[in-house]
């Protein structure tokens, strides 16, 4: 048996720290009650989830015996599938439709096989809804939130997705030829991986973000990254631009290199969102992985009437790291998923 004494029981943020970061979450919460937004809670277990291709998702089952079984027979068992949820998103649009208006949550999110210095399994997220608010103003109070935690004015910069690719890497993101992406590496002495030749476009478009675009970001401080292509951006409303490509109303803040939040002009059309989800679905079989289950639920809500609206998760772990000037989210957490 391992030596109690050797044992790692201790939580990797300190007191201090610790302190300093409940200070700091009391601030992001009068930030929306002086604004008069209303503070939900939502499950973190349900029955149904997202679809997105690019996240893993942790599910649970219970299993019980069935108290209709004959005494004779072996108890039958049942399974009941649930999930941990990725995002509160699905259950305040539910609250949208129902009338509660402007919504705001600080709760855990949870997301599988996601570590590192800016990630954890389990992490903390501010959700906010505005309705009749555009994207653009809600990018806004974005900044201001950000501002106020950080304890100093940021001016992000906005820019669009594509000219982040054309102007930081080097590359048209929709080139011909996707040999141009493994040529925009070597010019900017970025090792191509490993299988170069059989990536996908959309995998160049992450490994070019993570490793030419995102470092960019760093040096020219504060920026907003929007109006990105349909297929990164399931849950937003789409428009067609001047070039003649669809967009998706979509965007992004990162601050020193780390990316602190998600936001959208909602989608509203609820047999728009069921085709998108169906097929997320189709990409999740080709890749190999579970498809789960769609929910029901929510696009109901939408079929209902959900308002007009734009909506915003941001990583508080990540906010208040920076806040607290640490390198690494650890600084802040008491107990990350390695040693919880």
């Amino acid at each position: 048996m391992k030596n109690l004494e050797q044992s790692n029981f201790r939580p990797t943020a300190t007191r201090e720290n610790w302190v300093a970061r409940q200070q700091l979450m009391a601030k992001v919460r009068d930030f929306f009650v002086r604004r008069g937004v209303l503070e939900v809670e939502t499950p973190v277990l349900s029955n149904a989830c997202g679809t997105d291709p690019q996240l893993d998702y942790f599910v649970t089952a219970t299993t019980q015996s069935s108290a209709t079984q004959s005494a004779s027979v072996n108890a039958a068992q049942s399974s009941d599938e649930k999930y941990l949820m990725t995002s509160p998103e699905f259950h305040m649009k539910r609250l949208l439709a129902a009338d509660f208006g402007d919504i705001f949550q600080i709760t855990k999110s949870f997301r599988k096989d996601e570590f590192g210095s800016h990630h954890n399994n389990e992490f903390s997220m501010v959700e906010w809804y505005r309705v009749g608010m555009p994207q653009e103003q809600l990018m806004d109070e974005v900044e201001a939130l950000v501002s106020e935690i950080l304890g100093t004015p940021i001016h992000a910069k906005r820019t669009r997705w594509i000219d982040a690719f054309k102007n930081y890497a080097g590359v048209n993101p929709f080139c011909e030829n996707l040999a141009d992406f493994a040529a925009a590496c070597r010019n900017r002495n970025i090792p191509v991986p490993e299988h170069s030749g059989n990536l996908t476009r959309e995998e160049w478009w992450d490994y070019l973000m993570v490793f030419a675009v995102e470092p960019v970001l760093a040096s020219n401080g504060p920026e907003f990254l929007l109006d990105y292509p349909p297929t990164q951006a399931a849950l937003a409303q789409t428009y067609t631009g001047s070039d003649g490509l669809t967009w998706a109303k979509r965007f992004e803040l990162f601050v020193d290199q780390v990316e602190l939040c998600n936001g959208y002009t909602e989608l509203t059309d609820a047999a728009e969102q069921r085709r998108r989800f169906e097929a997320d679905a189709d990409i999740r079989k080709a890749m190999g992985k579970d498809v789960p289950k769609i929910d029901e639920n929510f696009l109901a809500a939408l079929k209902s009437g959900m308002p007009a609206c734009s909506g915003v998760a941001l990583g508080l772990d990540r906010l208040f790291m920076l806040a607290l000037h640490k390198e690494n989210i650890s600084d802040v957490i008491l107990f990350p998923s390695p040693i919880s």
